[in-house]
């Protein structure tokens, strides 16, 4: 299972990437507080958070189902 994320490109506030480094992007501060700010609404995952999504989408495609009562117990 492939977990799609939206490309910076398609941001509001994205211009270009950094030549010879596709990690680092050029973005327009004053647009990305202006969308941090449309955007307040949206929850951003921590790193923790991050972690756990990647090992259930791992598990996910190992075929490990979520048994959701268990789940919840824990929860």
């Amino acid at each position: 299972m492939a977990v799609s994320k939206n490309n910076i490109e398609k941001l509001p506030f994205f211009h270009s990437f950094m030549q010879g480094s596709p990690t680092k992007a050029v973005i327009d501060v004053k647009a990305f507080n202006l969308w941090l700010q449309k955007v307040q609404h949206m929850d951003f995952l921590s790193n923790a958070d991050e972690a756990e999504r990647t090992e259930a989408y791992q598990e996910l495609e190992n075929g490990k189902a979520l048994d959701l009562k268990e789940a919840l117990k824990e929860w």
